[in-house]
């Protein structure tokens, strides 16, 4: 119960008084009570879901779904409950009352537990306009039904034995099952446009009433035997009515099955984009890098004095260059192994020219690997991560090994760690880590021992 929401348990209280009091006064007074118990249903999960953030669509097919069940299982919950409560009156309030709490208790739970069904994306979000169509659309719906009670037509027992009818036909059931799978399946539009949008809706309206219609006459000539029907247009009408009901909600409950999956999806993608962007942000830090930079400039002003004229323009030409790769490949999730390769070398003889002697590069790459892919700038930020982390000199060399190994890119370093300067964050790992992740949906391998640091990047 902790996922549950105490406000929108409070407000589901207050809605299923309202709907109790309702039942008694219209029982009191011999009124209809069908579209101000609906009219207070279709609102209930309207606030419950706009209070949880919930997708338009989502609301869309919780409603009808709620609208739909509450009328279904209020048809026959009344009558053992005036079998206890010995009371004509005041059992169908009983059951309104219980109906009413169960569907706002479960809309609460379903809309709160998931971020899948959050209205992240603003053409998503409940609108006014959206609500109003929302409501319109099932309090039409729950009218004609009224109207074919009133009318005489056929009794709500009568109802419920046709529904029963139409669940035990394998021909007609299927019919349903596999038009709703298909159309939700194929179509995009029926997800993403479910947004109140005209062809969205005309969508379901059509394949409702497709379905409907075939499923019925299954039911009516008794196919595969086509038997004679005995009886007239009334009980082809009925059964028409009970299949488009039992339509409706399969066609929901599809509908709420593709958007959890949708949703996670777009999750996930959501997901990727954050951690992309975030690596991109690591990679625009170190572009920007005020070390890098005062360094290098550093390095370029004394090849100028000591008029290294040639060397300090090769030097140039190599900033210029890993600049320009970085740049070039800001928006690539993958790069080629041999590309990768060439900009690390590029940035190591910038750094030889500040250590000198004092770091020693061993690179051995399997030539069957070099148009194979690995994750832009992820081989240069582990050499730096190293020269940044330990000791760089001539009577300490750090040694720093690149090598395939099978389907891995295995970085290592021996361990020789400064006494000062700044702490890791280990963001530059966990930011690589994560790319990989969700590119490849292969991790990294971290290893450390006592004498070495190793890093194990998938080869895609």
């Amino acid at each position: 119960m902790k996922s549950l929401h105490i406000g929108n348990i409070a407000i589901v209280l207050i809605f299923a008084l309202l709907h109790f009091a309702v039942a008694i006064v219209s029982r009191m007074l011999h009124n209809y009570d069908d579209i101000p118990l609906t009219l207070l249903t279709i609102t209930m999960i309207i606030v419950v879901a706009m209070r949880n953030e919930t997708r338009a669509e989502m609301v869309a097919a919780l409603t009808l779904g709620a609208t739909l069940s509450g009328f279904l299982i209020g048809s026959w919950l009344w009558e053992p409950i005036e079998m206890l409560v010995g009371n004509s009156n005041l059992a169908p309030a009983i059951a309104t009352f219980i109906i009413t709490t169960i569907l706002g208790v479960v809309t609460d739970y379903i809309t709160s537990t998931s971020k899948r069904f959050r209205s992240s994306n603003p053409t998503w979000r409940l609108t006014a306009g959206n609500i109003v169509i929302i409501a319109l659309s099932i309090l039409v719906l729950r009218m004609l039904y009224v109207v074919m009670f009133r009318s005489g037509l056929f009794t709500e027992g009568q109802l419920l034995h046709s529904i029963l009818d139409l669940m035990t036909n394998t021909w007609a059931i299927l019919i349903i099952l596999a038009g709703n799978i298909i159309l939700t399946v194929r179509s995009q539009q029926y997800t993403r446009k479910m947004n109140l949008r005209r062809k969205g809706i005309i969508t379901l309206l059509i394949s409702v009433t497709f379905l409907s219609i075939t499923a019925a006459t299954l039911i009516y000539f008794d196919v595969p035997y086509f038997s004679t029907p005995s009886s007239g247009i009334g009980d082809f009408l009925r059964i028409l009515a009970a299949a488009i009901m039992v339509d409706l909600m399969v066609a929901m409950s599809c509908l709420l099955f593709h958007l959890s999956i949708s949703s996670k999806q777009a999750l996930k993608v959501e997901r990727a984009e954050k951690h992309r962007t975030e690596y991109q942000y690591e990679r625009l830090k170190q572009q920007i890098n005020p070390h890098f930079l005062f360094n290098s400039l550093g390095i370029l002003d004394y090849l100028v004095q000591e008029h290294e004229t040639e060397r300090a323009s090769v030097f140039i030409r190599k900033l210029a260059n890993m600049y320009r790769y970085m740049l070039n490949n800001d928006n690539k999730e993958l790069v080629k192994l041999s590309e990768e390769i060439d900009f690390t070398m590029m940035y190591v003889d910038l750094l030889k020219e500040r250590f000198v002697e004092g770091m020693v590069i061993d690179i051995d790459i399997d030539k069957t690997m070099n148009n194979r892919y690995v994750v832009p700038c992820s081989i240069q930020l582990l050499v730096e991560n190293a020269t940044k982390h330990n000791i760089v000199a001539v009577e300490s060399p750090l040694h720093i090994s690149i090598k395939t190994e099978g389907e891995l890119l295995v970085v290592r370093n021996n361990l020789q760690q400064r006494t000062h300067g700044q702490p890791s964050t280990h963001l530059g790992l966990a930011n690589i880590s994560r790319q990989y992740l969700d590119i490849t949906r292969r991790d990294i391998e971290i290893l450390k021992s006592e004498t070495e640091f190793i890093v194990k990047l998938p080869i895609v």
